[in-house]
């Protein structure tokens, strides 16, 4: 019996060490991949995560995959060149480390192809939290003030997953792909088009049997040759975006050019209620562009 004991206590020391020794070596595998961050070494940084790795912090969805994590990291980096990153304190328990550090940087490019240079200084206070595969990769990570940088560049919104259904449609609507902006709404789903510019009448659309006949329209009288929604409005239920559009009229071939606002609806991951409006379109001329 005391055999037994030994063995068993034997075994709990050696778990120990060896549970120790992992932490350990995650700390020291975060601190060389935050070093490799802080020399703007963006791929060292990328050898330390496994290739099924998810970030949970780099927007309302989980961002999958290393590739996917590598395009967004290198996109924030672009618009923040020069930043600095510090790192204050490294922690683990169990297959997680835990790393409190502060970002700051000045926003001189665009920011995930919608958020235009603003010049605004950040300061990012955080503490990460890494969580590391039995390999020693990092497969996982959450941030505790994620909001932190769009909250200080003045678009909050794009944290509201209201805002990235609407981003989904208009990624369709790039594609020309009317089922796919279909599956972003209900069923029921009304489009409310009192817009005089593009349907001199107006007209109200209800439901996915409807709402084509809009799009239908609309191809049959404009091309678009630039749709750039530039700014998010996010509260409730609720989306406004203000959009620079340039299209070509189809009837008189001239290239014009208006401010677009649209509203929208969003209920239970779906969008419900769609109205848009445009000011009265100005001719693009060698003059005005």
């Amino acid at each position: 019996m005391k055999k037994l004991i030994s063995v068993a206590l034997l075994a709990g020391v050696l778990a120990g060490n060896t549970m120790a020794q992992t932490m350990e070596m995650n700390k020291k595998t975060a601190r060389e991949a935050y070093e490799a961050l802080i020399k703007y070494d963006s791929d060292k940084f990328l050898s330390y995560l496994a290739d099924d790795a998810i970030d949970y912090a780099q927007g309302p969805k989980p961002v999958l995959g290393k590739a996917a994590i590598a395009a967004n990291l290198n996109d924030f980096f672009r618009a923040f060149p020069g930043y600095t990153l510090t790192v204050e304190g490294i922690a683990a328990d169990g297959n997680k480390v835990y790393v409190q550090n502060t970002f700051k940087g000045t926003q001189k490019a665009m920011l995930a192809g919608m958020i235009p240079a603003t010049g605004k200084t950040v300061i990012w206070s955080d503490v990460d939290i890494l969580e590391f595969d039995q390999n020693g990769k990092l497969r996982a990570h959450w941030a505790n003030n994620s909001n932190a940088v769009l909250d200080q560049l003045g678009y909050h919104a794009f944290n509201n997953p209201n805002t990235q259904i609407v981003l989904a449609a208009y990624e369709q609507f790039g594609k020309g792909n009317v089922a796919g902006i279909l599956a972003q709404c209900t069923p029921d789903v009304v489009f409310d088009v009192t817009d005089r510019v593009f349907l001199p009448n107006g007209m109200v659309y209800k439901g996915a049997t409807e709402v084509p006949n809009f799009f239908r329209t609309l191809a049959e009288k404009v091309t678009f040759t630039k749709f750039d929604p530039y700014r998010f409005l996010a509260d409730g239920d609720d989306v406004a975006v203000y959009i620079n559009g340039e299209y070509k009229d189809n009837k008189t071939g001239k290239l014009l050019k208006a401010n677009i606002l649209h509203q929208f609806k969003v209920m239970n991951g779906k969008i419900t209620w769609f109205k848009g409006n445009t000011d009265m379109p100005k001719e693009i001329t060698m003059a005005t562009k």
